[in-house]
């Protein structure tokens, strides 16, 4: 608001400007800002401890998707201001990320959903829960058949126990899980592996010897807060410590922890397979339906010798991978290796059997219990059940599917199927058309929750501020849907948190909020024997391929400032630069040098006949555009020349291509 009278809309001075009227609309337009409710004291007499400007800080939590980012919140009269890690946290030591250093933002945008709305209306609070009501008398009637959930991947324990309560109350009900980021393969290979559900928590401090199978650990990974601080301790010499800790990379795009690697090998995606089943054997692991996979080549245009020298030579990647298990033989038991999100289940599998033969497992990698509430799907198979018309009534929970689902579902057409599409979402998004009822979410300093951390410790989510706009917490939420009499997140938590601490609860409660987390509350760990002859079809499904200039290969990846898109409206992640080109504002296609080249695709040779990536005219930088096109569908856009990068794949960061978003 207020915004419209500045007509450039792409100046940086421009969008000082308008962010300047989004803090304007925050800080002063709003007489919602005050404490929750649930802890309101009337300033007719001033509240003990109180000083007028001196901030206050509130232990709280920020909840990714399948884990949680323990926080300390300061606040000034009311309105949170800053956050920052918990030093308190066993695990994150205070760490915090990018993402939720700058979710403060998120809370005072003013383009987020304010609004109840049916058909793409606006209509009252009470009407949007009478429908909710509605849900529920009916699907009560024939046990939840038509009903499906739609929700995003989430570690409170809280959701998890209302879930159980809808799907005792609706058996037929189907539930679908979707996150265009997906890092629960992890957890599938671990549970498929041990022969139960378990969750594998990494103990990176621990580890002298690490090797990360195109692990962005520190960068695009979950829980990097997490994994950083135990990794950078493991590189400080101090308190008698003389040797650093080793880190072995494997990876086709040049990252955030390539720039920490002591060793790396560059190869395309589909080969890091090879490079895992060649690295098992030569620890001296059993194979068994991987051993076609060690059989095969490696190719990498990786080269050795002295830079700029005609006499480099092409890396020997059957020595680099030699040369690497020696190492890790000498340091068994104190070896890490960590497979990144978008590798195969097969590749986690062979890591979890490296980490087994070199004695890893119960000192570098353990296991908790990870039982899940309910049996889940993908967004496929929900398709699939839209598409069949088995679907009356749709539950969508956070996702925006219209611009996150893989695009040859069409889903858009396939969620039309469904009678009756009932969402609850931060904005009125791409998915916001394509809904009968759509519920303005909360943010979650706004909202009462619980979640649970990497290591699986239980942390409080307690609101500093009450619902700016009247937004709807995912617990309420789903507890209307499910009929019950309990419909506060208050309540809803402290219920659930009678389960997890045992005691005089009142003291308990005060406690779990006062610390932001409940000690000794992770799932007990748990003793397995891998073995990863129960995944033969994941290795079957492996199709390692050798790239070419005319067989190219994809890399999707998660963008460092936008994530999969849901912060492309926070100006701040927009201004940062990219850890790895710099760039801001913008997302671009990758290619390295060698593949530039080839293509005749930007670039130059320099007087030392060494291909340049940079071809700089008159002081300014000019960057070629390209189209990929793949299937009928096409995506243009600029051309990054990154050295470092495999040759032959091409990256493609998500989180751009927005069609319905905010201002920035």
């Amino acid at each position: 608001a207020g915004a419209s009278e500045f007509t450039d809309p792409v100046s940086r001075r421009n969008f000082v400007k308008i962010m300047s009227a989004s803090f304007l609309l925050a800080g002063l337009g709003l007489t919602g800002c005050r404490k929750p409710e649930e802890t309101i004291l009337p300033f007719g007499k001033q509240p003990e401890g109180y000083i007028h400007g001196v901030p206050q800080f509130y232990a709280t939590a920020r909840p990714t998707r399948g884990s949680a980012v323990p926080l300390l919140v300061k606040s000034y009269e009311g309105r949170p201001v800053k956050v920052e890690g918990n030093p308190n946290h066993p695990a994150s030591n205070g760490g915090t990320d990018r993402y939720t250093q700058a979710s403060i933002l998120n809370l005072y945008d003013p383009d987020r959903a304010i609004r109840f709305a049916r058909s793409g209306a606006g209509t009252t609070r009470q009407a949007a829960f009478e429908a909710l009501t509605d849900v529920s008398r009916k699907f009560s009637a024939n046990g939840g058949q038509g009903l499906a959930f739609l929700l995003e991947r989430s570690s409170s324990p809280s959701r998890q126990r209302l879930q159980a309560l809808i799907a005792k109350k609706y058996p037929k009900a189907q539930w679908f899980i979707h996150e265009p980021v997906e890092f629960n393969v992890v957890n599938e290979a671990a549970s498929l592996a041990a022969g139960e559900p378990v969750k594998a928590v990494y103990h990176y401090d621990k580890a002298t010897r690490i090797v990360s199978l195109d692990c962005d650990f520190v960068g695009a990974e979950e829980d990097a807060f997490r994994h950083i601080n135990g990794f950078s301790k493991g590189r400080r010499l101090r308190h008698g410590n003389t040797e650093m800790n080793r880190l072995y990379l494997v990876e086709g795009l040049f990252s955030l922890t390539a720039q920490n690697a002591d060793h790396r090998l560059r190869v395309s995606p589909s080969q890091v397979a090879v490079v895992a089943a060649k690295l098992l054997a030569a620890v001296g692991g059993s194979l068994g339906a991987a051993q076609s996979l060690a059989n095969a080549s490696v190719t990498t245009g990786q080269t050795v010798g002295k830079v700029g020298s005609d006499s480099r030579t092409p890396l020997d990647v059957e020595a680099w991978i030699a040369a690497c298990a020696a190492d890790l033989k000498e340091q068994k038991g104190k070896c890490l290796v960590v497979v990144g999100s978008g590798q195969p289940l097969a590749v986690h599998l062979l890591a979890l059997a490296i980490n087994q033969q070199l004695g890893a497992i119960g000192n570098t990698v353990t296991f908790i219990e990870n039982k899940e509430p309910v049996q889940t799907g993908n967004i496929v198979d929900l398709a699939k059940a839209l598409n069949a018309g088995q679907v009356d009534t749709l539950v969508i929970s956070g996702v925006n599917p219209v611009y996150t689902a893989p695009g040859e579902l069409d889903w858009a057409k396939a969620q039309a199927n469904a009678k009756t599409v009932v969402r609850l979402s931060y904005y009125e998004d791409e998915s916001f058309a394509g809904s009968t009822w759509h519920i303005p979410a909360a943010h979650y300093l706004e909202s009462w929750g619980d979640a649970r951390t990497g290591d699986g410790t239980v942390v409080s989510i307690q609101p500093l501020i009450e619902p700016l706009f009247g937004g709807v917490t995912e617990l309420e939420f789903l507890a209307r849907i499910a009929g019950e009499e309990t419909t506060r997140p208050y309540d809803i938590v402290r219920e659930t948190f009678k389960q997890i601490a045992k005691g005089n609860f009142e003291e308990n409660w005060k406690r779990f909020l006062h610390d932001g987390f409940w000690k000794n509350s992770a799932p007990k760990t748990v003793n397995v024997k891998l073995d990863i002859g129960r995944g033969a079809k994941a290795f079957a499904d492996v199709k390692p391929s050798v790239p070419g200039k005319d067989q190219l290969e994809v890399i999707f990846h998660r963008d460092y400032k936008v994530d999969d898109g849901r912060y492309n409206n926070n100006g701040w992640l927009q201004e940062l630069p990219d850890p790895v080109t710099r760039i801001v504002w913008e997302n671009v296609i990758l290619i390295s040098p060698k593949t530039a080249e080839a293509l005749n695709i930007g670039g130059a040779r320099n007087p030392d006949n060494q291909f340049s990536p940079l071809n700089y005219e008159n002081a300014n930088l000019k960057v070629p555009v390209v189209k990929i096109q793949l299937n009928g569908r096409e995506v243009e856009g600029p051309v990054w020349i990154q050295p470092g990068k495999a040759d032959n794949v091409v990256g493609l960061a998500l989180g751009y291509g927005r069609e319905k978003t905010g201002r920035v």
